[in-house]
Parts: C-alpha cells; structure tokens; sequence
C-alpha cells in the first residue's frame, strides 16, 4: 500500500510525529509549508496570522507544488490544532484535490491539551475541505504512544 504522510508544523513537534510515521510505514513524507512563512514569534503567529485566517476563513498559499495524492491508496495527514481545529494551511491542501472519491485520510492531530473535541472538530473540518475522502481518526496527543498498535490494527507495518 503506498502511503503518503502530510504534515504541517510550527514548532517541530508534528513534525516528530510524521517523520515516525514514514519510517514505520515506509510512506512518502511531504511537509506543508505556507508560501509567506508564519511568525516565528508566538504570539504573532497565534494570536494575529493563525486566528485571522481561522476567523476570515483565509485558504493560505502553499510554498510548494503538491504530490499528487490519486498516486497514493492512503493518505496520513498530521497537523497541531489551532483554534479548535487544523491550521488553515491544512485546508488549502485538502481543497486542492477537487475530489477524494476512493482516497483514505487519517487525521493525526497534536495540541497543548488532552479536549477531546479538538480531534472532533478537525475530523469534521478535513471531511468538509477533502470532498468523498473517507476520513478516519488516526491518534490525538497522548495517544502517539499507542502507535504500533494503531498500525498494525490499520495494516499499516513497514
């Protein structure tokens, strides 16, 4: 199964996550980066750039060209949340494939508190922007811990 593992990271921690994920499944890793970079001041990113786009729905410009993910039988997507969900970088990704049809997604999210409703929502989010993608929950937070089970359940070992 060829597998495809988009991420997008801040602060390196997603990061982490999603190159643990390429070496233990073998996929092709592709970081999301926004064409004008966020701040790396914190407060500047959070609290101006990431919440106006989230407020104004603002679908960022991405910095570089995308895979083409209908090479690709799964697709494992990883992003910290911000503001209850993905960052909308993660948005302008999903809403570049017109459709989904036939294509997995499993959401990985990572964030500074345990809400479960945090994955809720970004699970909802990635079905809206990634249109007949079947979109499944992949680990939240503390869960990473549980990853080799979560393969191996998904048939996903390396």
């Amino acid at each position: 199964m060829k597998t495809l593992i988009v991420y997008f990271s801040w602060s390196g921690n997603t990061e982490k996550i999603a190159r643990t994920l390429a070496v233990k499944t073998g996929g092709t890793l592709f970081r999301l980066e926004r064409r004008i970079p966020y701040s790396t001041d914190y407060n500047t990113c959070a609290y101006k750039e990431a919440k106006e786009e989230h407020d104004e729905v603002i679908l960022p410009e991405l910095k570089t060209p995308l895979p083409d993910v209908m090479a690709y039988d799964r697709v494992i997507l990883a992003f910290p949340i911000w503001w209850y969900t993905f960052p909308m970088v993660v948005a302008s990704f999903l809403s570049s494939v017109t459709d989904w049809k036939g294509k997995r997604i499993d959401v990985f999210a990572n964030s500074y508190t345990d809400d479960p409703q945090y994955m809720v929502t970004a699970l909802q989010d990635v079905r809206h922007y990634a249109k007949n993608a079947d979109v499944k929950r992949g680990l939240f937070n503390r869960e990473i811990d549980q990853l080799d089970t979560w393969l191996k359940e998904n048939g996903m070992e390396a």
